[in-house]
């Protein structure tokens, strides 16, 4: 198992560095022995994806820049200073969140590259509106915030999201991780309240997709949730909620997907999944106290879909989503799991 930390040691080194956070080989080896027999198994699962699914402050930077310059192209510009002029980064979360962070970074690209600072005008009249975040899962939080601006108002008293259907201003929306099936949600949520012609004119980019939606043909599926089988611990689960939505996403299909490339192979793919299902209820079995009915083993999710999670793999430098597995980031005192990536409060840092 050394040589397996070794490796993932050196593609998540870097997480939660600015916070005096530093993993180390002993804390994955100690992470993964709590898995059991099937230790090795895990480890050599997530040395396949971790490549894939981490994303270092380094990495997330160079996809900004390349962001920058695509906005300033497909916005007409020339010059950053007219670009900048004319273009707002919405700015709609708590200062601990991931689009603050994401924000600050942003700044420093242009303070380097450019000598220039989208801070210094923000003060002036906009035409562009960009949404920046780390992971569209569930689709909530975005679909939540992407309705908050719509709804804003010009000095007229003109709605945005009239603005964007009479082509006055445009939006995106710019991540680093998209779930297919979270994002149809979210666009299938914002139609049923505005106008097509409003919602289609939303501009979407992304650095990477999780093809999680079984209704689409030749999704990749690269999450994780278990088959349906024989395994009394995961049937009673999923039978034991009360949630009544979507049960027929909570498995995965046999044939899902058709080749495999996420994991190593097709066995171990089924075997992961099974385990770290099989750990998170046996974490949920740990909670005294009634759990809240959006929290799964394989992620939170809205507590009317009747699945295990998300089962989202993707991690960045300074936040683990909720949507991921439990094994990943559940810590509780007095409870005897520690897991992978600590915490600062449920994800919340201060700092980016």
């Amino acid at each position: 198992m050394e040589k397996l930390a070794e490796s993932i040691h050196e593609i998540i080194k870097g997480y939660r560095n600015h916070d005096g956070i530093f993993l180390t080989q002993e804390n994955i080896i100690e992470w993964a022995e709590q898995f059991g027999d099937q230790a090795q198994l895990v480890l050599g699962e997530l040395n396949k994806i971790m490549p894939e699914v981490y994303l270092s402050r380094e990495k997330a930077k160079s996809y900004l820049e390349k962001h920058i310059k695509h906005y300033m192209t497909f916005y007409g510009y020339t010059n950053i200073t007219n670009f900048l002029m004319d273009t707002e980064f919405v700015d709609l979360q708590e200062a601990y969140k991931s689009q603050p962070a994401i924000l600050k970074i942003i700044e420093e690209i242009l303070n380097e590259q450019y000598d220039e600072s989208y801070i210094k005008y923000l003060t002036f009249p906009k035409v562009n509106y960009i949404y920046f975040d780390d992971v569209l899962a569930s689709g909530s939080t975005i679909g939540k915030q992407t309705r908050i601006f719509l709804e804003r108002e010009d000095s007229e008293k003109k709605k945005f999201y009239k603005k964007l259907e009479d082509n006055e201003i445009k939006y995106s929306i710019c991540i680093f991780c998209l779930h297919r099936w979270g994002y149809e949600f979210m666009k299938y949520g914002l139609t049923n309240k505005y106008d097509a012609k409003s919602i289609n004119k939303i501009k979407l980019r992304f650095d990477y997709e999780v093809q999680n939606h079984s209704k689409f043909n030749n999704q990749k599926f690269n999450v994780a949730k278990p088959l349906k089988g024989n395994n009394v611990i995961i049937n009673t689960y999923l039978e034991g909620l009360a949630a009544t939505k979507h049960g027929d996403h909570a498995y995965r299909e046999i044939n899902s997907p058709k080749i495999e490339q996420f994991f190593t192979s097709p066995t171990n793919r089924t075997a992961y999944e099974t385990t770290i299902t099989e750990k998170g209820i046996e974490i949920l079995n740990m909670i005294q106290s009634e759990v809240k009915p959006n929290l799964r083993p394989l992620g939170m999710i809205g507590p009317d879909y009747k699945i295990f999670g998300l089962g989202t793999h993707f991690f960045t430098w300074r936040n683990i989503p909720n949507n991921c597995p439990l094994v990943f980031w559940w810590h509780v005192t007095g409870h005897k799991w520690k897991p992978l990536f600590e915490l600062a409060n449920r994800g919340l840092t201060k700092k980016d």
